[in-house]
């Protein structure tokens, strides 16, 4: 009797005990579920989110800003030469009588005005403004001695306009070439780029239209537009 009360003591004792470690059991099972369970959501908000978010378009780059040297760069094209126009030979005879009744002054003049704040709209003047694309305009050629002059004189005109951008720099040094420009050559193509430099500083400030007495008169292009005794037609570039 003592023998089988002290096996059945150690098989009521030896109960609890594996009861527990089969709720134990249970018990971390459970947790490794919810574990994978989760994971499981993780999984697919991640999926998800890529579809919505792969769709979009990347960010455009952010263009930097140009410096001193860009613009002074962007400022070359003031040099360049229109290239001459080549006409037709069987468009030769009848160009002299079309030309002057296909003048485009009056839509340029349309085309120029929002851009001139600082100089007044006066009816018929065109302004350089109004060159936006490619076109023939009518230059009178210089001989080769003023052409080797006016070659000498318009980079200063061109390098003043760059010096101009900088802090407390004014345009001095650009009138002084154009003003030599406009006077010893007013018809040449000298003196059409010195007029598109002259209307870009207007456009910054009304005050330089003032100091270097810039009228709309003075930045007329319209003569150019047609041709006249002695001038050639050549192809003019938009400044970009």
């Amino acid at each position: 009797m003592a023998g089988q009360r002290i096996a059945l003591e150690i098989v009521v004792d030896a109960v609890p005990a594996t009861v527990s470690a089969g709720k134990g059991a249970k018990t971390v099972d459970s947790i490794w579920v919810k574990i994978a369970g989760a994971a499981v959501v993780v999984v697919v908000v991640i999926v998800v989110l890529g579809r919505f978010t792969g769709d979009k378009p990347e960010p455009a780059p952010v263009e930097k800003d140009k410096t001193f040297y860009d613009m002074a760069d962007r400022d070359k094209q003031f040099n360049e030469e229109p290239k001459p126009v080549e006409k037709p030979p069987a468009e030769t005879a009848q160009q002299p009588a079309a030309e002057p009744q296909a003048q485009p002054e009056q839509p340029a003049q349309e085309t120029a005005s929002p851009a001139q704040p600082a100089v007044a709209q006066v009816p018929g003047v065109v302004l350089p403004s109004s060159i936006t694309q490619p076109t023939t305009l009518y230059f009178k050629p210089l001989s080769e001695e003023d052409d080797i002059a006016a070659q000498q004189i318009l980079p200063y005109a061109t390098a003043g306009r760059s010096i101009g951008r900088l802090p407390i720099m004014q345009y001095g040094l650009m009138m002084k070439a154009i003003e030599q420009i406009e006077q010893r050559w007013p018809d040449s193509w000298y003196c059409f780029r010195a007029k598109q430099m002259m209307e870009e500083i207007t456009q910054y400030s009304d005050r330089y239209a003032m100091m270097y007495k810039i009228t709309p008169q003075r930045l007329d292009i319209s003569k150019f537009l047609k041709p006249r005794r002695g001038t050639e037609p050549r192809e003019v570039q938009p400044i970009r």
